[in-house]
């Protein structure tokens, strides 16, 4: 294996170019494409990280595909050509890191999946927080036994969504194939289900549009696989930024507020993790899984149960909150 992955960039728009300065902080790491349809982002790419001004220039990403200089590739496009990008980049034998969601289906989802086994190369979706100690904490202690079984999720995320992302793609469903629940939610969902282990089986949801296109604010019941019941609440008209999830086992809760965890135990002991050590990125770590040949943390699967929980929430939401059974969506 090569200690240089060289990296050809789909869709190189505003978000990309944070997403980017992380990547050429990674060894070995170095963009030699990018392709976009507008060759503004291109310009304001290389003027942003000048290391990249060399990079082979494309306004379709079907050609960046044909460069035998290109190993990987990053997709940060609007949601509902993921799944096609994804497909056609593993068929051209690139790995594929793909930015949150995945996929706008559940259908393109297994579609996805199949691709990636086809081709054996590494896939992923750029789920930041499975590299982060603090949420690798809470899953190993999960893991382990130590917090019991789960009986009880709660999670709640503001955002101010809804004004920040007027007027863009977004909120147009053709491009994001849905609103605040797959977008940011996305994030937020996967976080849950990655950390715990859990599977939902249930999906029982209200929304309200806020008079947009796509769901804005959602309230989600559900019940998962292993009999935890719990509750997620995606706020995208909300006044601030706020985050806090709850997880109850029968042996330990964890609290998580704004980033900070609280363990608490039956004896009612209290432990603050205020800075947690340890952890990555999801750049570093897809990296690593091509050079290195490690198992991806962040792999197809993940994004395969969010959008399964997405979709029965849709559905139930189109159904005045009638319960769908997740296993019914394939």
């Amino acid at each position: 294996m090569s200690d240089q992955v060289r990296v050809g960039l789909i869709g190189v728009g505003g978000f990309a170019r944070y997403r980017v300065g992380n990547l050429l902080k990674v060894n070995g790491a170095v963009v030699t494409a990018m392709a976009d349809t507008s060759a503004a982002n291109i310009a304001a790419m290389k003027a942003a990280h000048p290391s990249t001004s060399e990079a082979k220039e494309f306004a379709n990403y079907q050609d960046l595909l044909k460069q035998d200089d290109v190993d990987a590739v990053m997709i940060m496009t609007p949601h509902t050509l993921h799944a096609g990008q994804i497909i056609e980049s593993l068929e051209a034998g690139k790995h594929t890191c793909v930015e949150k969601p995945m996929v706008t289906t559940v259908d393109d989802a297994h579609k996805v999946i199949a691709a990636r086994d086809k081709s054996g190369k590494v896939g992923m979706v750029s789920y930041q927080r499975h590299f982060e100690a603090i949420y690798r904490k809470i899953r190993s202690m999960i893991q382990s036994g130590e917090a019991g079984e789960i009986q009880y999720i709660a999670g709640l995320n503001c955002q101010e969504w809804k004004v920040a992302c007027a007027g863009t793609w977004r909120h147009d469903p053709a491009l994001s194939g849905g609103g605040q629940l797959n977008d940011t939610g996305s994030h937020f969902v996967d976080i849950i289900l990655w950390s715990t282990g859990l599977q939902a089986e249930t999906v029982s949801a209200i929304g309200d549009n806020r008079g947009c296109k796509v769901d804005i604010d959602s309230a989600l019941s559900i019940r998962f696989k292993n009999g935890a019941v719990g509750t997620i609440s995606i706020i995208g008209d909300a006044t601030n930024w706020h985050e806090d999830m709850t997880i109850m086992g029968t042996k330990l809760g964890f609290f998580v507020r704004n980033g900070k965890l609280t363990v608490r135990n039956l004896a009612k002991d209290r432990v603050v993790y205020e800075e947690v050590s340890g952890g990555s990125t999801p750049d570093q770590h897809f990296i690593d899984c091509i050079t290195k040949g490690i198992p991806c943390e962040s792999p197809f699967e993940s994004g395969l149960e969010v959008i399964r929980l997405t979709e029965a929430a849709w559905k139930s939401m189109a159904a005045n909150g009638a319960p769908i059974r997740v296993a019914d969506l394939g």
